[in-house]
């Protein structure tokens, strides 16, 4: 297990929320119990398993959205193992971050944080995906703006980019609640699910986080 993430021990990047749903920071569903309480935090060593087979679990409900290689291409995707050690050493090194969110315990979806510059640019990608089972209750609105919180607020990035196919109608809603400013349309971006496909930018820096973070603007609550 890492002992540095960020230059910090991954317990200080731990976000833990008790009773989410009594606190009105996400939503209660028909199909699941209330978690007692929901988790953002460093996804390091056996983590990564975890949260493979939770993906793989979710294959049809993720498939529309996932990047692929490109037809011709001739690099080949890692395994799980070298998957594993490269993201574990990007996030000691500070180059990547990668958040298991868990709701008691079981993993409802990671937030990746990948492309990280340093110096002038100072930014980073943020994509991220729920289960089937978390979605609908408002977890990946949470999650994010916390990681965004942690990252911008905490961690000193300057800026954040999200990109969004223009048909994911949940993500487009999130991105929305979160405030985050559109930049526009970028045409045949992604490989997704196969084809070459348009995603929507949208980012927020340093300047428009709000005083407090989006968790306190958005909730009027903390988290920690």
């Amino acid at each position: 297990m890492l002992r540095s993430v960020w230059g910090r021990p991954p317990s200080e990047l731990t976000l833990r929320v008790a009773d989410p749903v009594d606190r009105g920071l996400i939503r209660s569903v028909a199909w699941t119990p209330d978690p007692a309480e929901m988790a953002v935090r460093p996804c390091l060593g056996r983590d990564h398993r975890r949260v493979d087979e939770a993906r793989r679990s979710n294959r049809l409900w993720l498939s529309p959205w996932e990047a692929t290689l490109p037809r011709g291409a001739e690099e080949l995707l890692p395994d799980l193992s070298t998957y594993r050690r490269t993201s574990d050493r990007q996030q000691r090194e500070g180059t990547g971050l990668m958040m298991v969110v868990e709701l008691d315990g079981s993993v409802a979806g990671l937030i990746s944080l990948s492309g990280v510059q340093r110096g002038a640019m100072s930014q980073g990608m943020l994509g991220y995906w729920m289960t089937q089972e978390a979605a609908g209750r408002g977890v990946g609105a949470l999650a994010v703006a916390m990681v965004i919180d942690l990252v911008i607020g905490e961690l000193g990035l300057h800026r954040i980019e999200v990109n969004v196919r223009p048909e994911n109608s949940r993500s487009l809603g999130l991105c929305r609640k979160l405030g985050l400013r559109r930049e526009g349309l970028r045409t045949r971006y992604m490989n997704i699910a196969g084809e070459w496909a348009d995603h929507v930018a949208f980012a927020i820096d340093a300047e428009s986080l709000p005083a407090g973070g989006l968790v306190r603007s958005i909730w009027g609550q903390t988290v920690a």
